[in-house]
């Protein structure tokens, strides 16, 4: 078969890399280990939004399960007390997420619909929206692509776009937010050593 055809139909079928377009800077960034947190404009210029990369060293079909089933973040995840599925159907679910703050704040809590969705790329997205909580705004996404020339690694991304009902400035809020970020990959990184 002529190498052109087969590159165009390697690319419509979608077998070529899906994942976001990464700058040489930052895929040397997460080669390295390091998580790169890109700050981003929050809904209406209130509250935080950010994009963030990490590398996990294990294939997807380790990782998705670990930032897919929030049913468990309260086992791993920084700051997290509570964590539960509130309600299944199908590729949709509740989730319900309660996070402790320092004092003298109060607790957060979120109940969100989550949506999952595979790709025929073989790559994975969570995505979630604000039912009710201590949030004006809570949107995020986690997606999954495999990594690397056979696919044992996996790139995480992490979207987020919040505004919490609390009485903080909000140049405080997004150095908070964006700034444990890591900690958040960190967090996966060990909980997926743990699963091995």
């Amino acid at each position: 078969m002529d190498r052109l055809l087969w590159a165009s139909i390697l690319l419509i079928s979608g077998s070529a890399y899906a994942g976001p377009k990464l700058s040489a800077e930052h895929t040397a960034q997460i080669e390295a280990g390091e998580v790169v947190v890109i700050p981003k404009k929050p809904t209406n210029d209130v509250g935080v939004a950010a994009r963030s990369y990490g590398l996990v060293n294990e294939a997807i079909g380790i990782v998705w399960p670990v930032v897919r089933d929030c049913q468990h973040y309260h086992k791993f995840m920084p700051r997290t007390a509570k964590s539960e599925v509130r309600e299944r159907n199908g590729d949709s679910m509740k989730c319900y997420t309660q996070v402790e703050m320092p004092f003298p704040l109060s607790d957060m809590w979120s109940l969100v619909r989550s949506t999952i969705k595979r790709t025929p790329e073989g790559t994975f997205h969570r995505r979630w929206s604000l039912i009710e909580g201590t949030y004006s705004r809570l949107n995020g996404q986690w997606s999954a692509y495999p990594w690397g020339d056979e696919g044992k690694r996996t790139l995480l991304v992490y979207d987020l776009d919040v505004n919490p009902k609390i009485s903080v400035p909000d140049f405080i809020i997004r150095k908070a937010q964006t700034g444990t970020l890591p900690d958040v990959y960190e967090a996966i990184r060990k909980r997926v050593e743990s699963l091995r």
